[in-house]
């Protein structure tokens, strides 16, 4: 019969599909039985499910797979079809693209039919009624099989580049499937390139990337190749299950449990699918899901650019994710395998909410940035002694501002500033808070506690604090290299903490401390600036990069701490523009400008008006003028005062807070400071050693 088909098509190569040649392309083949222990199982549908299924696909224009096997050679060719709707057992299905009708009928004949579910398929082997250029027609059967695979599935993937190194050759092409142990890549060579370069034994580097956004970088092993001369696929393993995204650490954040669990929505930026994993516990940095294994679509070292984490009552909080570890969990029943994932960066207010969830799971007492009675918040700093009878004369003169500032900073969810509040029945038992400061730098302010209670309140708001940094700091978004607080070298408690911290640590590279003069200036705002002159051979102007680069070798030389990265002082780091347009957002004022003070072209000081809201801090720290003496021998009291003088303007109050360094410039200047600050500045990027110090100063504290 075979031979016959072959004679009839070389006489007349011309000539319509013979009803002999139509009943064996239609006819179709035994069902090949698989062992339960194989590669699939399977599952019995009847034809009513079927039906619905295939209706499903009409309705998202979806296609099925019509699967027709070669008469002499033992291969198979897939066509696509789209199925019409469907009311009975008559199915009828229009071919997804052109082909050559003639040519598949000499030499395939129908094998059965794939229907797409999820992640299995249906396999149906259906009787053909007819079959033409435009369609073919079944007739379904009573039931059907739903077929998993055992082995991990492949996704087609599109639109991924993929970059593929080797002994610096860079082969550049598409990702074509993909499944979390093997890749198939499709790579060209651009002359004077050839595959010869390519060594199988030798691991390459992949890259794959989509809309200029790196998805994923690997190390690789060959694990096949076809023979392509221009164009090659490369069937690739990556050498590693587990990536190391963020240098071990000794502190590591507590993860929780949530009843009920979150979910991890996101669509897959290899392949485009919607995928939905439970949460199995959960914390600021980071969380772990559950796949089965057969299905599984996660890889470590994966980055997700869009990734929700849904909540039951509707909360969303968006990040962007890498997968940093894969781990099957052994053989069960279903095959499992636990994926944990990295937050690698969050919106700052949606990130402020998650803590404020964790960190009330850990202790209901405890809030984030809650909603607060203002007025409440004000009979909490009086009743602590926060607001003193001096500090008090600067909050009368300006009480109105500050009252609005407040406002503002507690109850319309700012994304620079942060407060930690621990309440009890609806009291106010202890504060602090933490403010941007500058472009990189946060300002740790307003501790304080009721001291007549019997609590931790003021333990556990620093401990709360102490957490927020740790969960923090590696956010983009965030900003936060380096944590500071002012405080007055006398008071036990801040000295023990901080200053404690850098003693222990004994290192400036991470935390040191300098010490300030404060007072303040008062300016008669009667006489305009510019009627005070300079001397001669002295001059006041806009800070330069040699300024700030004799500002470095100076303070190095004294102190060699990290003041002046601390305060966008050093050359590298200056800029402060984003966090200024940060607080322009939420309209509430935040200035910085620098001058350099210089007698015969040589630098003497280095002068910062810190301009902001009254109020956003209680001591005005964050309204006033840092002055740094870099050569306070020819510094005299009379060029000092000319230079406030003409600063002054920047400021609404007629009394200046100073912040002078290094300390003994004021006594040297004639300056009787009212006080000394002590600034303390740590660099998060090694965070371990503060809170090594700190576990052991509070034995209940906890990351």
């Amino acid at each position: 019969m075979e031979r016959k088909i072959e004679q009839a098509t070389s006489e007349h190569p011309n000539v319509e599909v013979s009803q002999l040649e139509k009943q064996l392309l239609t006819k179709p083949e035994p069902a090949v039985e698989f062992d339960d222990d194989a590669l699939y199982s399977e599952k019995k549908i009847n034809r009513r499910q079927l039906i619905n299924k295939l209706n499903n696909l009409n309705f998202k224009d979806l296609n099925v797979l019509v699967v027709f096997r070669h008469m002499k050679y033992d291969r198979e060719m897939v066509r696509l079809a789209y199925p019409l709707p469907c009311h009975d057992e008559i199915l009828s299905c229009q071919w997804a693209d052109e082909f050559d009708f003639n040519q598949m009928v000499e030499s395939y004949t129908f094998q059965y039919l794939h229907v797409p579910k999820g992640q299995q398929f249906l396999e149906v082997l259906p009787e053909v009624k007819s079959i033409d250029e435009k369609q073919i027609v079944f007739a379904l059967p009573e039931t059907c099989n739903e077929i998993s695979s055992r082995k991990l599935q492949r996704h087609q993937c599109s639109g991924v580049t993929a970059h593929l190194i080797q002994n610096g050759a860079v082969f550049s092409g598409q990702l074509v499937d993909s499944s979390p142990s093997q890749f198939r890549v499709s790579v060209e060579t651009t002359p004077p390139q050839n595959f010869s370069w390519i060594e199988a034994d030798v691991p390459v580097t992949i890259i794959f990337a989509k809309e200029n956004k790196n998805l994923y970088s690997a190390e690789c092993r060959i694990a096949r190749q076809d023979q392509g001369l221009k164009v090659r696929h490369f069937t690739l393993e990556p050498t590693h299950r587990q990536i190391h995204r963020f240098p071990a650490r000794e502190f590591r954040s507590s993860r929780h449990k949530l009843t009920p669990p979150p979910d991890a929505v996101f669509e897959h930026p290899f392949f485009g699918k919607t995928v939905t994993l439970k949460v199995q516990d959960i914390s600021g940095t980071g969380f772990s899901v559950f796949e089965e294994q057969s299905s599984a679509v996660l890889l470590p070292g994966l980055i997700i650019p869009k990734l929700d984490l849904v909540f039951g009552d509707g909360t969303i909080f968006r990040c962007l994710a890498q997968v940093v570890y894969c781990n099957p969990l052994g053989e069960g029943r279903v095959p499992m395998v636990r994926c944990g994932l990295t937050i690698l960066d969050m919106a700052v207010k949606d990130h402020i909410r998650l803590l404020g969830l964790m960190h009330q799971t850990t202790d209901p007492s405890t809030y984030i940035c809650n909603r607060v009675d203002i007025d409440a918040l004000w009979d909490f700093f009086f009743d602590t002694g926060f607001i003193y009878p001096e500090k008090y004369e600067f909050i009368k003169a300006n009480k109105a501002k500050i009252k609005a500032t407040y406002e503002k900073l507690y109850n319309s969810n700012p994304s620079v500033a942060v407060h930690f509040i621990y309440q009890q029945n609806g009291r106010i038992l202890a504060h602090a808070g933490i403010l941007r400061l500058f472009e990189s730098s946060w300002l740790l302010h307003h501790h304080a506690a009721v001291r007549s209670v019997s609590n931790r309140g003021g333990l556990t708001v620093l401990n709360q604090s102490g957490r927020f940094i740790h969960e923090s700091h590696r956010l983009h978004t965030m900003k936060m290299d380096y944590v500071m607080c002012y405080f007055r070298p006398e008071n036990k408690f801040p000295s023990h903490v901080f200053g404690g911290a850098t003693r222990n640590i004994n290192d400036p590279a991470i935390c040191s401390v300098d010490t300030f003069a404060y007072f303040h200036h008062r300016v008669n705002k009667t006489n305009p600036p510019g009627n005070d002159h300079l001397p001669d051979h002295w001059e006041l102007d806009k800070v330069t990069h040699e300024d700030l680069l004799n500002l470095q070798t100076f303070y190095e030389k004294r102190a060699g701490g990290l003041m002046l990265k601390g305060l966008h002082l050093s050359p590298e780091r200056f800029d402060c523009s984003s966090m200024i347009e940060a607080y322009q957002d939420i309209g509430l004022k935040r200035e910085r400008h620098l001058f350099a003070l210089r007698y015969r072209a040589k630098l003497c000081a280095v002068v910062m008006a810190n301009v902001s809201e009254l109020g956003l801090n209680m001591s005005d720290l964050t309204n006033a003028v840092t002055f740094i003496a870099v050569d306070g021998n020819i510094l005299t009291p009379e060029v000092y005062t000319t230079v406030i003088h003409h600063i002054a303007h920047l400021y609404e109050t007629e009394e200046i807070p100073i912040l002078l360094y290094p300390l003994q410039e004021a006594s040297h200047i004639g300056i009787n400071a009212e006080k000394s600050y002590a600034l303390w500045v740590y660099d998060t990027h090694d965070i371990d050693p503060y809170f090594r110090y700190l576990k052991r100063l509070l034995k209940f504290i906890q990351y």
